[in-house]
Order: structure tokens, then C-alpha cells, then sequence
């Protein structure tokens, strides 16, 4: 018996509900089956009724018919709404019941019954035409709770505003939630509830201030007394439906009646029929007691279906509701004892609700963590010695520490929802020095008193992003410190190597000058020849340490570096090993810039060179040199070779002079400081690449110059503006010379701040003065507008800096930025009263 019941238990619900159903119907099959072989039995007998009493039979069916019709049209009339449909369907219903009563004239035990029907189904009428005017606004209500219950649920979670703003938007988002239950409420008890919430929390919500808040109590207050009321209005739509439905019993109880009556009839057919039955009555009587057999055996199934479900589906789906509930609410130590060992779908119901609160479980410990983690964020958000941002997408902070206004300088904000960073820098005191590419990452900025930030932007996945400011003054005086000694350290040695060079050749000076005295004449010449070389030896040596020193003499002049390049080819093939390939990339257009194209030859040859020995350190000997030109703001000479490349101590001093790797002492170290140098004196910059390994392995190193395009030829001192150009750096002040000449303005050149005062009394009239900001022995280009605007009212003053115009810089003064490009100089060129740029130079 145990194991049948175990057996039992591995079937689902679904199969034991239709194994029920099944054999239910195998007994209604079986009592069919009876009654077709007793009506086969009985049908001789059947055609001996009389045909008044069949008569009588068929007319008591119609009405029971039509009865049943007339009850199942008057349900319909609940689910329409639209008042012609239900109009029609009145009618219909109307009809329907005319023509009971016709077929019931002959029967005055009717009348009752049916003028209360004709009266039910009218009251049903009358309860459901206004229906759909008070569905239509109550529909119409209900929109707009909704709308302003999302309003001021937005409003409470705005965490923008205060505390007490969000508790009062928090009462008029749960006003409205009660309005929104009272407009769907489904009983009439409920309703009133509702309606006495709704009344409490509006007493308490009368003494609002704010605008805002007042407006919205006022637009609740008008939604719910539109019209009638939303509580009038829902109580009669609640009582409507109920007269609806008391009129629905009514019309239900009175066709009863009439089926009752029409059984009646049938009845007494049937026991006038009895008597014609007599000879089948034991026939019939077998069949009853089959008939009730089946029906009671039928009756035991259906009843131990209804307990199956009722103690086993029912009350473990309340036992599990019931959890869920206590579940939701927060209870994550509820248990249900006595599980059902089944494995059917409710067994299985109850393991998912064991696996559910398990999973409950860990996710409300995670967000313990997570809130832990959130508390621990903000302490360092606020509590971070940098200031930290974080804006949106559109570019608003959402976010912000302490520090981080006090870094830029600016006063608390107030209102920090609208503000934007950019903003913010630019209204602070500071100012860019370099860009996010010059210092990894992080952007510079600087201040008048010599305060300095740093600032990185990060992005975020949603389109935002996090700046972080970080204070760097103290930083930036340290490593000026420590540069300045790396300087003293370098000067030293530079001191100490070249004492020694030049003791080396003074040595051999002296020496060959006491031989030449003592020396018979056939000698002397080969002792004049070795002091010859001693004197060449000692004048290299000079100009490549004033190269390293950037003092050198240059002559720059706009030169065609692709042309350039593409002439040294020849040159640079004989100056590299014979295994080493040369490939020269560079641009068919002409790129030009501002340098001394000797300089720059002795520059690439260098570079050449030392690529050449790179790649025979490798052992192999074989390799390539690529020398590439590219063209775009800036003019960039690249080196690229296949050697050994440098390890990181290497790269960190080889720009240093008399730095050397070469193992036999054969280098003087001072190539590439000499090639550093002229970039730096020329204006542009020095960059090194390397890789020891991999694919990559060798070096690249790139000189950059700030591109120049080759001016028109304009004869000096034809034009009609006269301009005096004040700078102690002679490259730069070429620079900007030529520019002018170009736009045909007649230029004066002053090297010194006493040069430039001479000029200024020199001159009858001065249209432009262009003058760097630091000058010689401590004097400001400041100075010298002063005197040339006192002298000459109508003359256009300029200045020129590396560092960022000064935050005191009159309106009237113009500033450009150093190096000076064709386009500033057009621009300052252009503010001069009167002057015009030639048609090809004009912007």
C-alpha cells in the first residue's frame, strides 16, 4: 500500500486532475450508453402518447427556451457601455420577452412572473445607460492623478532640494496615490476609506507655502471635485453596478420561475405519459438504479477532486502566499514546516520558494556591502585632499567635494545642480600652461602668483565624466629645484670635460711651441700643422658647445625640408654602413618652416649616423633607416632605425652632453645634446622613441618645427605701415621680422630694450610696436608701450610671451603667443588703423 502511495506521488497535479476528469467521464459516458439502450427499448412504447400531450410538451419546451434565451441575453447588457449599443440590445432583450408572452397568453400563472421580469430588465436598463459617462470621467480623473502623482514623485526624489520640500512632495505623492485607489476602488466600503484618508491628509496639506507645492494641492483638489466629485461620482458607478447586478438576480430568479413552470408542464405531461408507461416501468426502474449508481459513484470522484485540491493545491498555494508576502514585506527568517514530500508542480512550488528566499537572502546581504561600500566612497569623496567633479552628459556636475572650489580659488557655490566645470576654470584665476599630451594625461594650469593645478578628466560609460584636481605649487618648486641642480650637475661636468679637452689641446699648443723653437726649419712645418690641428680641434669643440648651449649663430630662412631631405640622400647613403638600407618617405608637396638649412643637414647626418651604429650594436649588421617628412601644424623630421634601442637610463640622458655608450670612449657625447639644441633654438622640439624588444625594437627620434609658409615677395620698406619689433632672442625676432615683411610693413629691429628706446626717439611716426614681455637685464615690454603710446597716440601695441597673457593686460594691447605664427601676425597686422594684408595673405 506504501508503495502505491509513493507511486501516486510522483504524479503531478495535472495528471491526478485529469485522471479525475477521465474517469468522470467514462461514468457519464456509461450512464449515456444506459439511457440510449433503455430509449431504444422504450420508443414503441413512446409512439402511443397522444398528440395533444406532445403538443402541450413542445410548447412548454419553446418557453423554457425562450426563457433561457431571455437569461442568457440579459448578462450581455452588463459588459456594453456605448449607449446605442445598449439601447439595441434592450431592445432585443424586450423583444425576446414579447414573444414569451405571447406563447403564454393561454396561461395566467405567467403574468406574474414576467411583468417582473419586464420590471427587472428595465431597472437593469436604467442602471447601466449612465454608465459610460461616468466610466468616460472617471477614466479621465484617473489620467490625470496619475499624471500628477508622477510629478510630485519626481519632485520627492529630486535630491536637489530640501529635505522638508521632498517630504511635503512625498505627501502630495501619497495624496494622490489614495485619490488614484479611491478612483479604482471595487466596493463601496473601500471607497469610503479612501475617502476619509483622502480627507485627513488634504487637511493636513492646506497649510502648503511654496508656490509650486500649492499649485499642485490645488490641481488635486480640482481633479477630484471635477464635476459631481471623484467620490460621488465613484459611489454611483459602485451603486449603479450594484442595482445592475440586484436587477441581474431579479431577471435570473423570474426565468427560473418560468423554467419552473415550464418543468411543471412537462411534468404533468410526463405523468399522464406514466400511465402509457406502465409495461416499461420495470425497465425504467433498472435504469433509474443504474442512473443513480453512476451518478453517485461519479459524485465520490468529483468529491475527493474537490478535497485534493482544497487540502493539497489550495492550501499549499495559501501557505505559500502567505510566505511570499511575509517575504516581501522583509521577513527573510520565514520557513514553511511540514513541506509535501510530492514531487508534483507543488512540491516543486515549494522548492523554488526555499531557492527564492535563499537567493533573497544573499541579495539583501549584498546590499549591505553595497551600502557599505557607498559610505565608504562618500567619506573619501568628501574627505580627499583633491577636488574631485563628476559631471553628466549634457556637461552639468551632479557632483562635488569641498576642495574643489577652495583649489580653484572661488566662493562656495550655492546652486551646484547647474553649474559646469568649464565654467568654473574660467572664472577661477587660473590659466592653461600644457595641454593633456604634454603631461600624460593631465592638463596644467597656473595662476598669477605662481600657484599651480593639475587637472584629469576621466570618462564614464554613460557619456559623463570625473574631474580630479589635484594641487601641484609644492611639486613643481621641488622639481624646479631639483632641475636646477641637475643643471649645477651637468654644468659641472660639462666644466670638468671640457677643462680637460681644453687642457689636452693647450698641452699640445705649448708643447709643439717649445719644439718649434728648438726645431730645425725642414719641421717646423709639421709642427705648424699639428698646432693648425690642435686650433681646428679647439674651434669644433667651441661651436658644438654652443649648439649644446642653443647660442650658436643661425641664419634661418624659409626652407623646403622635403626638398632638403630628398638632396641628403645621397649623402646619407655614404655616411651608413653598406648593410644598412636607407628609405627616404616624404611628401611630394612642398613643406617649408623657418630654419638654418645647414644646421638642419649637420642635424639629420647626425641623427643618420648614430641610427647607422645602433643597428651594427646589434651584431647582425643589417637593418634600416627610414628618414620620414610630415606635414600638418607643426613640421615633423623623423629618424626611425632597426638598431639596439636605448634602455630607460640610457633615454633619461641622452640628451645630456658628454654622455656617451660607446664602449672604446670614441664618442664626444655631445651629438645629440648639439641636435637638441638647434631644435630648441629654431623653436620646435627634440622627441625620442624606443623599444628594446619586440617588433618594435629600435629608435625614432623627431625633430618638430612650427611649419612656415613661404611669404610672397614683398620689397622691405615699401608699404605704408611702419612697425618696430623689440626682441633679445635673435631667431625669434627674425621670425616675426620676416612675417611683417611679408604683409609689406616697413620693419625696425631692436635686439635690447635700449636699442628699442633709441628706435622710439629716432622715429617721426610708428604704426605697429611688437615687443616680447621679458626682455634684457629685467626690462618688461611694458615699459617700452608705455613710451610708444605717449609718443605715438595712434600706434598698435602687441606683446609676445611663451608663458600666457597677463590677467592685467590693458584692452587696448594685443598678445600673441610665442612661437609667433604667419596668422597671428596677420591678425595683429590686421587691428593696425589702415593697413590691409595683400589680396594673397589677406584671412
Amino acid at each position: 500500500m506504501s508503495r502505491l502511495r509513493d507511486w501516486f506521488r510522483d504524479f503531478g497535479v495535472r495528471i491526478r486532475l485529469s485522471a479525475a476528469l477521465a474517469v468522470m467521464f467514462g461514468l457519464m459516458l456509461l450512464v449515456s450508453v444506459i439511457g440510449l439502450r433503455v430509449l431504444d427499448r422504450t420508443e414503441v412504447w413512446m409512439n402511443v402518447l397522444h398528440r395533444d400531450t406532445l403538443t402541450e410538451v413542445a410548447a412548454a419546451m419553446d418557453l423554457s427556451r425562450d426563457a433561457s434565451d431571455l437569461a442568457t441575453s440579459a448578462p450581455f447588457l452588463f459588459a456594453l457601455f456605448a449607449p446605442y449599443q445598449l439601447e439595441q440590445e434592450v431592445a432585443k432583450v424586450m423583444a425576446n420577452l414579447d414573444r414569451v408572452q405571447h406563447s403564454s397568453e393561454s396561461d395566467p400563472a405567467l403574468d406574474l412572473p414576467l411583468s417582473r421580469l419586464r420590471s427587472a430588465i428595465e431597472d437593469l436598463a436604467q442602471a447601466l445607460l449612465p454608465q459610460s459617462a461616468r466610466q468616460a470621467e472617471l477614466k479621465a480623473i484617473d489620467r490625470a492623478l496619475v499624471r500628477l502623482n508622477a510629478r510630485s514623485r519626481r519632485m520627492a526624489r529630486d535630491t536637489a532640494l530640501p529635505l522638508e520640500a521632498r517630504q511635503d512632495w512625498s505627501a502630495l505623492q501619497q495624496l494622490t496615490a489614495v485619490a488614484l485607489g479611491a478612483a479604482r476602488a471595487e466596493e463601496l466600503i473601500e471607497l469610503g476609506e479612501f475617502s476619509r484618508d483622502f480627507q485627513r491628509q488634504s487637511q493636513a496639506l492646506r497649510s502648503l507655502e511654496p508656490e509650486d507645492q500649492r499649485r499642485t494641492f490645488d490641481e488635486i483638489s480640482e481633479v477630484v471635485q471635477r464635476g459631481t466629485g471623484l467620490f460621488v461620482l465613484k459611489h454611483g458607478h459602485l451603486s449603479a453596478r450594484l442595482d445592475a447586478e440586484s436587477a441581474l438576480f431579479r431577471i435570473r430568479q423570474e426565468t427560473h420561475r418560468v423554467n419552473a413552470f415550464a418543468e411543471t408542464k412537462v411534468a404533468q405531461a410526463e405523468d399522464r405519459l406514466s400511465r402509457a408507461r406502465a409495461a416499461t416501468s420495470d425497465t425504467l426502474a433498472y435504469a433509474r438504479n443504474a442512473f443513480l449508481a453512476l451518478i453517485l459513484a461519479s459524485l465520490v470522484v468529483a468529491v475527493t477532486s474537490s478535497f485534493y485540491v482544497s487540502r493539497h493545491v489550495a492550501r499549499n498555494l495559501e501557505r505559500i502566499s502567505g510566505a511570499m508576502r511575509r517575504l516581501a514585506s522583509g521577513n527573510l527568517r520565514v520557513d514553511l514546516p511540514d513541506a509535501p514530500t510530492s514531487r508534483d508542480e507543488i512540491g516543486q512550488l515549494f522548492t523554488a520558494f526555499g531557492v527564492f528566499r535563499d537567493n533573497a537572502r544573499k541579495l539583501d546581504r549584498r546590499t549591505a556591502q553595497i551600502r557599505h561600500q557607498n559610505a565608504l566612497f562618500s567619506r573619501v569623496f568628501q574627505n580627499i585632499k583633491d577636488g574631485v567633479a563628476v559631471e553628466a552628459e549634457d556637461g552639468r556636475i551632479i557632483a562635488e567635494n569641498e576642495n574643489l572650489r577652495r583649489l580653484l580659488r572661488l566662493p562656495p557655490g550655492s546652486d551646484r545642480g547647474g553649474d559646469r566645470m568649464s565654467d568654473l576654470v574660467q572664472a577661477s584665476p587660473f590659466s592653461r600652461a600644457a595641454g593633456g599630451e604634454e603631461r600624460g594625461g593631465f592638463e596644467e594650469y597656473g595662476d598669477a602668483d605662481g600657484n599651480v593645478i593639475e587637472i584629469h578628466l576621466s570618462p564614464l560609460p554613460d557619456g559623463g565624466q570625473v574631474w580630479l584636481i589635484s594641487a601641484t605649487t609644492e611639486r613643481k618648486r621641488i622639481e624646479a629645484r631639483l632641475e636646477a641642480i641637475r643643471r649645477v650637475e651637468a654644468l659641472g661636468k660639462v666644466s670638468g670635460e671640457v677643462a680637460h679637452d681644453f687642457g689636452n689641446i693647450l698641452s699640445s699648443i705649448s708643447g709643439n711651441l717649445h719644439l718649434l723653437e728648438q726645431a730645425e726649419p725642414e719641421r717646423r712645418r709639421d709642427l705648424h700643422n699639428r698646432l693648425g690641428a690642435a686650433v681646428d680641434l679647439g674651434t669644433s669643440l667651441t661651436e658644438r658647445l654652443l649648439a649644446f648651449a642653443r647660442k650658436q649663430h643661425l641664419a634661418p630662412q624659409v626652407t623646403d625640408v622635403s626638398e632638403l631631405v630628398t638632396g641628403m640622400a645621397d649623402l646619407l647613403e655614404i655616411a651608413i654602413p653598406g648593410q644598412v638600407s636607407l628609405v627616404v618617405d616624404v611628401p611630394e608637396a612642398p613643406v617649408t618652416c623657418l630654419v638654418d638649412p645647414g644646421q638642419l643637414e649637420s642635424a639629420i647626418l647626425n641623427l643618420c649616423i648614430n641610427a647607422g651604429q645602433a643597428i651594427a650594436a646589434t651584431g647582425s649588421g643589417a637593418g634600416q633607416i627610414v628618414v620620414s617628412v610630415q606635414a600638418g601644424d607643426m613640421v615633423r623630421v623623423a629618424v626611425r632605425d632597426t638598431g639596439c634601442g636605448m634602455s630607460e637610463e640610457v633615454l633619461r640622458h641622452a640628451t645630456d652632453p658628454f654622455f656617451t655608450r660607446k664602449p672604446d670612449g670614441s664618442g664626444t657625447g655631445l651629438g645629440l645634446s648639439m641636435v637638441d639644441g638647434f631644435a630648441h633654438q629654431s623653436g620646435g622640439r627634440l622627441d625620442i622613441e624606443t623599444a628594446t624588444h619586440g617588433p618594435s625594437r629600435g629608435t625614432t627620434i623627431t625633430l618638430s618645427f612650427p611649419r612656415q609658409d613661404a611669404p610672397e615677395v614683398t620689397p622691405s620698406g615699401c608699404g605704408s605701415v611702419r612697425a618696430l619689433v623689440v626682441d633679445d632672442d635673435p631667431l625669434a625676432l627674425e621670425r616675426s621680422c620676416v612675417f611683417l615683411e611679408a604683409m609689406g610693413a616697413r620693419v625696425m629691429r631692436a635686439a635690447s630694450f635700449a636699442e628699442a628706446v633709441e628706435a622710439l626717439k629716432a622715429l617721426d611716426h610708428l604704426n605697429l610696436l611688437l615687443t616680447d614681455l621679458w626682455l634684457d637685464d629685467g626690462f618688461s615690454g611694458r615699459d617700452l608701450i608705455v613710451q610708444a603710446c605717449g609718443h605715438f597716440p595712434e600706434c598698435q601695441a602687441a606683446l609676445m610671451s611663451t608663458r600666457g597673457a597677463p590677467a592685467d593686460l590693458p584692452p587696448n594691447v594685443l598678445f600673441v603667443a610665442k612661437p609667433v605664427t604667419q596668422d597671428a601676425i596677420r591678425k595683429i597686422y590686421s587691428a593696425v588703423p589702415g593697413a590691409t594684408p595683400p589680396a594673397s595673405q589677406a584671412p
